[in-house]
């Protein structure tokens, strides 16, 4: 080299030189690393979306210190000749007796565990309402008409026509239960596999999602790996190339991952994205690199190989630092997952860089590792025409991108912020059948829970009469809500057997003292502790609700408080899971505003920082803001959630998008140094790396469509919006970015 080296050419040739050594590096790292990431689970969890420290999450665990874990298995029955038979009770006691058998689950309820009250003369008698001897029942007519005529079980354990009935295995209150629960279900599954059952509850919906999402992992994102190993062999020309390639992004997602299960973390619907950010990343770096080495001049291989991968180690690193502080911005969201996937991005676009720009100097000791020189003139004569468009024509380019965005901003209109668990898996999978046909058999079966509270106690008349009103009128005035049970309706069946089991006489007692005199006598056979607590200050109602989305549970929640009227100092607090899962809700908002408002300001003013000038920075807003939207619009026109697992599409695409305006950005800056002209300086900066620039994009375009054959639906939404954010991007950078220079013909520091 005929100048000094700077300092990219420094670091590129002190590699060069010591090339063994940092590849010993690299495998070390890499073996310490992915014995971190073998450690890595999957977790759907609600909890995981909440920070520790949550008010709602706090009030979730307190909750369930002091009722019991209110996460229910749900095992339904249905015969259509009529459940309560011979045949029928005794698969329902074998589903108890094997549920409650497996160690996690805390007991199984259903209509041969529930007792029944008789006061007799003198004393009170409680048995079960089906004798545990089956033997016993001489008429099962009459054992049918009793069970459908006690209200404690008629339309909560056996619907109203008695032909389904549910055995609610309730999961026992642990640490650590996110990471039991997957195992617990399995172990129930494997034991209750012969038996005819159907299968529901939300944490059957995320085991059913965390299997789904480890299947895909495997098989889609590596069919996808394939096809872009393909595209990158016909792009390069021969295997060598593509081999450092997808080495160099292997061992990137490895390093992500090591870091990832190093802290603890297993991933989710949301940071099962990380591998695939480092893997577009490192394509990107490795593509730019290689192909640049093609057209590089130099006596010797090493001052060829320094100064071409030295060339584009500053555009490489622009993306990373601008990428990476866009997904540090994610900090400031409110939920845990994001903020995990904000620092960890961060970390994985760093691992990407240091192994493209250590991988392909290494590889490049070898004439086989450059790409050959394959016939791209159909590919260039289409980027150099769209760049023509833009030059000739910007001030229409600019109107059709206003237009774009425009109608882009209709569609983001209707965009809708919820999300639906079980609708992440499509209609014909098995948990959602059974979910659907338990919901079309015997009704809503979704546990929602609501703590009555009041320092005078609640074992009074008027709180009970008031708790006993509200059920009733719930029942028959929320759609949503299919049943109610409570301590109050213990007492009811008590007051009633005082009364020699007259029907009109199962109502709340007159009194406090026949109240609590009445739970007493209960107490020596049942156990209220997970109905009553805090000194009788509390107590538990729970109510039988549709499986729906966040948005629907909130509506079905505020319309079950109106139907409330309590005494003066009881205090209604909705508890348990589902307050969670409504509140994700408002997070996902915040999340999606706080995390995009933030990456934007800070990718743009870096972008302005690194090419010192604030007019480079703004030109760049529209040729990377008009993805973003077309992304966005199209989701809200497809009738896509803005939910868990799309609230950082906005954030992810711009991080992404940015990338090949930066390496536009960076290669026109040294053209137009060159020429002084801008147009020009546009046609060769096209004529050089345009077809980069679209040969990244379709690769990766092309690769992550696969996951569009994904089983999970957050899977095939991520991997289709992702290419189509990809195919946006380029067509805006060849189109709309060379518009924008030539009419406000910036400066480049």
């Amino acid at each position: 080299m005929s100048r000094p080296p700077n300092i990219a050419e420094s670091i590129v040739g002190f590699l060069y030189d010591h090339h063994w050594a940092s590849l010993g590096v690299v495998l070390l790292v890499t073996a310490v690393l992915g014995a971190f990431a073998s450690r890595v689970g999957v977790d759907n969890a609600v909890e995981i979306w909440f920070l520790d420290d949550d008010p709602t999450l706090v009030a979730y665990h307190d909750f369930q210190e002091t009722y019991g874990n209110d996460e229910v298995v749900v095992l339904a029955v249905h015969d259509p000749e009529g459940i309560v038979t011979a045949e029928g009770i005794g698969l329902l006691n074998e589903l108890g007796r094997r549920a409650e058998a497996i160690e996690g689950i805390a007991e199984a309820t259903h209509i041969g565990t529930e007792l029944t009250i008789d006061a007799g003369e003198l004393f009170i008698d409680i048995h079960r309402l089906v004798p545990e001897d089956l033997t016993e029942v001489q008429d099962w007519e009459a054992q049918r008409e009793k069970v459908l005529a006690d209200p404690l079980v008629n339309g909560t354990l056996v619907s109203s026509d008695g032909k389904t009935a549910l055995v609610l295995a309730r999961m026992e209150a642990m640490e650590g239960i996110d990471a039991k629960r997957d195992g617990i279900l399995l172990e129930l599954d494997e034991a209750t596999a012969e038996l005819p059952h159907q299968t529901a509850g939300i944490g059957v919906v995320y085991a059913a999602l965390n299997q789904l999402a480890t299947v895909d992992s495997a098989v889609f994102i590596g069919a996808s790996y394939g096809l872009i190993m393909l595209l990158l062999l016909l792009i390069f020309g021969r295997i060598t190339p593509m081999a450092v390639t997808m080495t160099v992004v292997g061992v990137g997602a490895t390093w992500l991952m090591g870091a990832f299960g190093a802290a603890g973390r297993d991933i989710n619907m949301v940071t099962m994205v990380l591998p695939t950010l480092v893997v577009i990343i490192g394509i990107s770096d490795c593509i730019h690199i290689l192909n640049h080495v093609k057209h590089a001049t130099g006596e010797t291989r090493r001052e060829r190989v320094v100064s071409s991968v030295g060339f584009m180690f500053w555009p490489c690193l622009f993306n990373t630092l601008t990428t990476a502080m866009g997904f540090l911005a994610l900090a400031a969201a409110p939920m845990a997952v994001i903020r995990d996937l904000g620092l960890f991005a961060a970390v994985g676009l760093v691992c990407a860089f240091v192994l493209a720009i250590v991988g392909c100097t290494f590889a490049l000791h070898w004439e086989r590792a450059e790409p050959k020189a394959v016939n791209t003139g159909v590919l260039q004569r289409g980027v150099d025409a769209l760049a023509e468009v833009g030059i000739g024509h910007p001030r229409s380019v600019l109107v059709g991108a206003a237009i774009l965005g425009l109608v882009s901003a209709v569609g983001v209109s209707k965009l809708e912020v919820d999300t639906y668990s079980i609708d992440f898996l499509f209609q014909d999978h098995p948990v959602r059948a059974d979910s659907d046909a338990i919901e079309s058999s015997f009704g809503p079966y979704m546990p929602l829970e609501v703590v009555v509270k009041s320092e005078q106690g609640v074992l009074r008349p008027e709180v009970f009469q008031a708790v006993d009103d509200w059920q009733s009128d719930a029942v028959q005035n929320v759609d949503a809500i299919g049943w109610a049970r409570s301590v109050v309706d213990i007492s009811k069946r008590v007051n009633q057997s005082f009364s020699d089991g007259r029907p009109e006489d199962f109502r709340v007692p007159k009194s406090e003292g026949a109240i609590v005199q009445g739970l007493e006598f209960y107490k020596t056979e049942g156990d209220l502790t997970t109905l009553l607590a805090d000194g009788d200050r509390s107590m538990r109602v729970t109510f039988g609700m549709d499986m729906m989305s966040a948005r629907g549970m909130e509506g079905a929640l505020n319309a079950l408080l109106d139907q409330a009227d309590m005494p003066d100092g009881v205090e209604l607090v909705p508890s348990g899971y589902l307050p969670l899962y409504v509140k994700m809700m408002d997070y996902i908002v915040a999340s999606q505003l706080s995390s995009f408002g933030l990456a934007f300001v800070i990718v743009f003013a870096l972008l302005g920082l690194l090419f010192r000038s604030a007019r480079v920075a703004a030109l760049s807003v529209p040729a990377n803001l008009v993805p973003v939207l077309l992304v966005l619009g199209v989701m809200g026109t497809l009738g896509v959630r803005l939910d868990v697992a799309t609230v950082t599409i906005a954030a992810i695409v711009l991080g992404l998008v940015v990338d090949d305006t930066v390496q536009f950005l960076y290669r026109f800056r040294a053209e137009l140094r060159l020429s002084g002209d801008h147009e020009a300086a546009v046609r060769a900066t096209v004529g050089s790396v345009g077809r980069s620039l679209v040969q990244t994009s379709l690769v990766l375009a092309l690769g992550f469509s696969v996951l569009g054959l994904a089983n999970v639906k957050s899977v095939v939404w991520f991997g289709l919006l992702i290419s189509l954010a990809l195919v946006f991007a380029v067509l805006c950078d060849l189109l709309l970015l060379p518009a924008l220079i030539v009419l406000t013909r910036p400066k480049l520091g």
